[in-house]
Parts: C-alpha cells; sequence; structure tokens
C-alpha cells in the first residue's frame, strides 16, 4: 500500500469518503438529501485546500479504482506559548472505507500526514474523533482530554 498526496482528480472521492464519515460514523443522523448543495461546497473547499501549502490530503488508492482511504491537515499561526511553538496542525476527514477496514490503512495515512505536520514545523496536533475512533487515534499516541484545560466553544455566523 503506497500513501500519496491527493489531486484534483480525487476530489469527488474525498467527497464520497467524508459522506461515509458523516452518514455512518457521526454521533447523530446526517441526512445529505436534504443538503443538496453540500457536495458541490465540499468540492469547491476541497480544491481551494489542496492550492493553498498550509493544507494537505492525502490518500491511499483501492485496488481496481477509487480511494481506500483519506485523511486531510490544516496547519495554522498562532501566537507562541511558552513551551510550544507558533504552528498547530489539524487532522481531519480521515476515513477508511468500510471494504478496506483492518489493513493498516489509517495507520499509514496517519503516519504520513504527521510526517507531513512535522516538516511544517507543526509542534501539536489536534483531532476531533468520532466516538467510534477514539481508541484508533489513541493507540496512534493521541491523549484524549476529558477535562479539556481550554474548553472548546462554537458560534455560528450567519
Amino acid at each position: 500500500m503506497q500513501v500519496r498526496a491527493a489531486s484534483d482528480t480525487d476530489v469527488d472521492e474525498i467527497i464520497r469518503l467524508k459522506a461515509l464519515i458523516m452518514t455512518t460514523s457521526y454521533p447523530f443522523e446526517v441526512d445529505l438529501t436534504s443538503r443538496p448543495d453540500w457536495a458541490p461546497r465540499a468540492r469547491a473547499v476541497i480544491t481551494e485546500m489542496m492550492a493553498d501549502d498550509h493544507h494537505a490530503f492525502f490518500v491511499v488508492d483501492a485496488p481496481g479504482g477509487g480511494l481506500a482511504g483519506c485523511v486531510s491537515a490544516s496547519v495554522t499561526l498562532s501566537v507562541p506559548g511558552l513551551d510550544w511553538g507558533p504552528w498547530h496542525a489539524s487532522v481531519g476527514d480521515m476515513c477508511t472505507d468500510e471494504s478496506h477496514r483492518g489493513q493498516g490503512i489509517g495507520r499509514a495515512l496517519m503516519a504520513a500526514v504527521l510526517d507531513w505536520c512535522r516538516a511544517k514545523g507543526a509542534h501539536t496536533v489536534r483531532v476531533q474523533s468520532t466516538p467510534g475512533a477514539i481508541t484508533v487515534y489513541e493507540r496512534l499516541g493521541f491523549q484524549r482530554r476529558d477535562e479539556e484545560l481550554f474548553p472548546t466553544l462554537r458560534m455560528v455566523l450567519t
């Protein structure tokens, strides 16, 4: 199995895998038919991210065509703390197609994306996990923070 950087020709498959994550792994129901605008919006954003040096997508090809898995990462610049640098990474969109699970694809994708994060100078990496994938990330060395020191709050801007 070989992990490679995604290209423009992979966008539709990345969208398919993102839809798989949302419809099978989110802790709430996702009805993509209720939002026919989602896939075109996702396509535009993925394409924009691929053109920006602060974002990356990595994929593994499936035998016979399509993708067996994908992952994305973004690095952002923040004012440094006392013990950590200014570059921080976020990993997302990790998905292995159901028919290819258990073959080490997720581990290979994560190794590639973490190498990319290191090469970009990231000091920390954060991943938001679906409930079923928490143990996968813990086995890869991520630590769960049951009590966030700095809770994440969210506001939707219209």
